[in-house]
């Protein structure tokens, strides 16, 4: 079982060095970037402004004396989201037998 294993993960990885184009296609590999078309402001982090801030501590002492939920507000207002990728979502098929 392990040698068929690691002839899985050598044979995949010749393909991957003999065509980039296959590697592609199977959604393992990404095309290079046009170096010509990549310009200054694409290099830049996102500003701040575009990105919701957390609560302060002074919001929290504002919205506590009336909401009971704010201490779960105040949690999740720090939670940053982050998109799952292709793998992601192909592993937890794997694992667990669900696709989202």
């Amino acid at each position: 079982m392990k040698t068929m294993l690691i002839m899985f993960i050598v044979g995949i990885c010749a393909i991957g060095w003999r065509s980039p184009e296959i590697m592609q296609a199977i959604g393992m590999a990404s095309a290079a970037q046009d170096p010509a078309g990549i310009s200054l402001k694409s290099l830049h982090a996102t500003p701040a402004k575009l990105q919701p801030q957390p609560m302060t501590a002074d919001e929290f002492a504002k919205i506590s004396k009336t909401d009971p939920n704010a201490y779960q507000k105040f949690i999740n207002s720090y939670q940053v989201d982050q998109e799952r990728s292709e793998v992601d979502k192909l592993m937890n098929f794997f694992t667990r037998g669900k696709f989202e």
